[in-house]
């Protein structure tokens, strides 16, 4: 009987290929997207990260460094299911515990779709709909506005789509739709705005990385999960320090140069007048790094008005320029590998009314 699946290629057939982590095939007039998962791919632990690149101005602000977490593919039936993994909840693999914290815990499906086409005849990758995966109201917008905006998928769309060896990056422009009678006066009209995000895919980096517990005696920001390996213990609690990977060329010198340096980007959105003020602000933090051993542990690099890259792309560390008229504030989230906190990309944000 003859299947009534499409092949692979007949589904992709005049869509552009843009190879990485995962494959893309993308059709810029269709608004249709797909991406490739290979059979190896699936339940797999990857990294997520989403960063709101846009607002209004008024609730909303950009450059927002959201929420990052474990992900995975997970293919059931004829379904994909995109998967937040739950790694709250931990015990040691030789530890006969960790059948039941595998038992006894959930993941979360974020999204999922239909397979859309047979497996490939050659690699057995299946093709997902990115735009099922990812195309909906993904920061909850209309409940945290209490109703003042809905999500309008019909006028959403993709308006870029990249891949590279270790991460595949996603951009969305997301339609709301503003509630009658309420005025923002951000906008143009208050009755629509369209939100901006980045979704960064991308591989655990595997490093020789050395977790590093925190003391309760100094501030850290933190990587924390329970651990059942041993049920003796007061508390299941582990906190490990988010830090930087930094090693030194030379391990026995009291002060050495780093192996690899952390990056940090200017943006170029960063005014003319201020750059020279700001690498001097990040250069500063240099002294402090030396007091641990580091000599110029950080480097600053100026992102260029021609760059084909994105700040929020998980690969650079930036400092970025934001603009929301009234607010007066400066961030600097990071994400970390919620395995072991290492720090693995940064955007520092600062309004341009600071």
């Amino acid at each position: 009987k003859k299947s009534k699946e499409k092949a692979f290629q007949d589904v992709v057939e005049e869509f552009q290929k843009i190879d990485g982590l995962f494959t893309l095939y993308w059709n810029k007039k269709t608004n249709q997207a797909y991406i490739s998962i290979l059979p190896n791919q699936l339940d797999h632990i990857y990294l997520a990260g989403l960063t709101r690149q846009s607002g209004d101005g008024y609730y909303l602000d950009g450059s927002s460094m959201l929420n990052e977490y474990p992900f995975m593919f997970k293919q059931v039936g004829k379904r994909i299911q995109f998967i937040n993994a739950n790694v709250k909840f931990r015990a040691d693999e030789n530890s006969p515990f960790r059948r039941s914290v595998e038992k006894h815990t959930s993941h979360s499906i974020l999204s999922s779709t239909k397979i859309a086409s047979n497996p490939h005849s050659e690699t057995g990758a299946i093709l997902a709909d990115i735009g099922k995966l990812f195309i909906y109201d993904i920061e909850e917008i209309t409940r945290r506005s209490q109703g003042v905006y809905s999500f309008d998928k019909k006028d959403s769309y993709f308006t870029e789509l990249k891949s590279f060896p270790y991460n595949t990056e996603i951009e969305i422009a997301l339609h709301f739709k503003g509630k009658k009678g309420k005025y923002i006066y951000t906008l143009p009209s208050s009755t629509s705005v369209l939100v901006h995000y980045h979704v960064s895919l991308s591989a655990i980096p595997e490093t020789e990385y050395i977790p590093r517990l925190a003391d309760d005696r100094v501030g850290h920001f933190t990587t924390i999960y329970q651990d059942y390996t041993d049920v003796k213990k007061d508390s299941p609690y582990i906190r490990y320090v988010n830090r930087w990977n930094l090693e030194k060329q030379h391990p026995q010198a009291r002060v050495s140069e780093p192996k690899e340096p952390i990056v940090y980007w200017i943006e170029n959105t960063v005014p003319y007048d201020l750059r020279d003020a700001v690498r001097e602000g990040i250069l500063a933090w240099n002294e402090a790094f030396e007091g641990a051993g580091f000599k110029n542990a950080i480097v600053v690099k100026q992102m260029p008005d021609d760059a084909d890259w994105d700040p929020a792309d998980v690969r650079y560390n930036t400092v970025r320029w934001m603009f929301q008229p009234g607010r007066g504030y400066a961030v600097g989230p990071s994400r970390a590998n919620p395995y072991t906190g290492e720090l693995y990309d940064a955007d520092i944000r600062i309004s341009a009314d600071f």
